[in-house]
């Protein structure tokens, strides 16, 4: 009997110790999910994006060899951004890259935190975009531009400059570039200043306000550049809030300037005497006459009396033909802008003319007005893909993703799906061209300036090789090309030309 219950005593401290394990196990369980619920509480709270909000981050192929576009994009409604950024094949550089781009929306997320979508009237905005330049040599300088409004309001701009050389993976920041001499700063920083004060748009800007300190001989000042084939371009934010819509100042100086100061790897062969005298040489492979092959091309009075008289027709008045009106078509890609394209609708308005602009739908879907703008002018309205990827290196459904997205936001922001469509850097695929897109337009004038950046370079270049029937490439996201617009077009209508739409130039 007394074995009986010692066996029972037992059994029930064991199910006893059991009961409080289980209990232990189940209070430890809940601890741990209060816990993490707190946490995704606590991150709800401090960050504005919610399941719905996704982030979408894509990767797409540039023309530029061994380099990738990053594009991430967030629809949250109080705190949407649209950033674009560089990968290369280098580790080393697109961890570099990373982290900038993790501090700058680090840093934007923060300062909205505690914004209520109610107070959010005029919404906040995080656009990062960047530029990129290639010298002689293959090496890469990418300049990331990072323009922030928080309530409508901007914040003054960033600039953040990488290089990489392709080939050895090196980072080359500033003082690789030049040489190591005690006079290579002082010199480099009389030369900058000579640059700035000699051209209108940074002479006016805030720059010159504190233009001594903020060029003083001091590698730092100037370790935003880049390097494209022939020049050299210094970067300065822009000084103040009061300036903050010019966006950062740019000073552009040819290399042959800089030659004596670069390392030798940098440098670029100045163009002899003789080799200029034979540039401006006309060349006879082009359609160039002069005045005694021009003589020689016109008709005789015998063979324009002949051609008179096998023309007529009995006693029938000859008819007279009405004169040629003479056509160009002005088009702008990668717009739209809200400063930069808007003061070229000013200047279009100026001349009564007409032009084209291709969108990108991730600029529409950021700058809506500025496209209605476009559109209530009279001017066409184009298809340049959602982010400007090389659609010639996409497969076809991605390819056709980004024009479709890009029809439908124009359409809804404007009211009217484009009428035409440029594939970016003009390259695409037959497969591509076959499809139900818009008609296909490219160009046959490119005024390169997106490359010199220069006003007064886009005259030289249309002055070149527009005629008759010429469609000319321009970007209207380029301050330099808004600024150089005018004396363009001053150009353009004395010498005859009307402007029209690219699809009215083919009628």
């Amino acid at each position: 009997m007394k074995k009986m219950f010692g066996n029972r005593r037992f059994k029930l401290i064991d199910v006893l110790l059991t009961t409080i394990i289980v209990f232990l196990a189940m209070t430890a369980i809940l601890l741990v999910f209060s816990k993490g619920s707190s946490n995704n509480q606590l991150k709800s709270a401090t960050s504005p994006s919610s399941e719905k909000d996704a982030v979408v981050v894509d990767k797409s192929d540039s023309k530029f060899e061994g380099i990738k576009i990053v594009t991430e994009t967030s629809n949250d409604p109080l705190a949407k951004y649209a950033i674009q950024y560089p990968q290369s094949k280098n580790q080393d550089f697109n961890n570099k890259v990373v982290t900038y781009i993790k501090h700058a929306k680090k840093n934007y997320l923060e300062a909205i935190r505690d914004v209520k979508i109610e107070d959010n009237k005029r919404k906040s905005e995080l656009n990062i975009s960047f530029e990129t330049h290639v010298d002689k040599k293959g090496n890469y300088s990418f300049v990331l531009m990072n323009n922030e409004s928080l309530l409508g309001k901007k914040r003054l701009s960033e600039i953040e400059s990488f290089h990489l050389n392709t080939k050895s993976g090196e980072q080359q920041d500033i003082q690789t570039v030049f040489k190591e001499d005690s006079n290579t700063l002082p010199t480099m920083t009389e030369r900058v200043r000579k640059k700035i004060q000699h051209t209108e748009k940074l002479s006016d800007g805030v720059i010159t306000d504190k233009m001594q300190i903020r060029t003083e001989p001091d590698w730092k000042n100037f370790e935003n550049y880049a390097i494209s084939e022939e020049s050299m371009i210094f970067y300065f934010e822009s000084g103040s809030l009061k300036d903050v819509k010019s966006g950062p100042q740019v000073a552009t100086i040819p290399i042959e300037e800089m030659n004596d100061l670069l390392k030798p790897e940098f440098q670029v062969a100045s163009e002899t005497p003789a080799k200029k005298e034979e540039a401006a040489k006309p060349d006879p492979s082009k359609n160039e006459k002069t005045e005694e092959t021009a003589d020689k091309d016109k008709p005789s009075k015998d063979e324009t009396a002949k051609d008179d008289k096998q023309s007529g027709e009995g006693t029938a008045a000859p008819k007279t033909e009405e004169p040629h009106e003479k056509k160009i078509a002005l088009t702008f890609d990668d717009g739209p802008d809200p400063k930069s394209t808007v003061q070229i609708l000013d200047i279009l308005k100026k001349y009564d003319a007409k032009a084209t602009f291709f969108m990108l739908g991730s600029r529409v879907e950021y700058y809506p007005d500025t496209a209605k703008a476009v559109k209530a002018a009279g001017h066409e309205i184009g298809n340049h893909s959602w982010n400007h990827p090389d659609l010639s290196k996409m497969p076809l459904p991605k390819a056709l993703e980004e024009i479709n997205r890009t029809t439908a936001i124009i359409q809804k922001v404007t009211g009217e799906k484009p009428t035409v469509f440029r594939p970016p850097y003009g390259a695409y695929t037959d497969q591509l061209s076959k499809q139900t897109i818009p008609p296909i337009k490219l160009w046959n004038v490119d005024t390169l300036d997106w490359k010199y950046r220069d006003a007064n370079k886009l005259l030289e270049e249309v002055k070149k090789s527009t005629k008759d029937g010429s469609t000319i490439l321009m970007h209207d996201i380029h301050q330099s090309t808004a600024d150089g617009l005018d004396g363009v077009m001053a150009y353009l209508q004395s010498q005859g030309y009307k402007f029209v739409t690219v699809s009215e130039l083919d009628k």
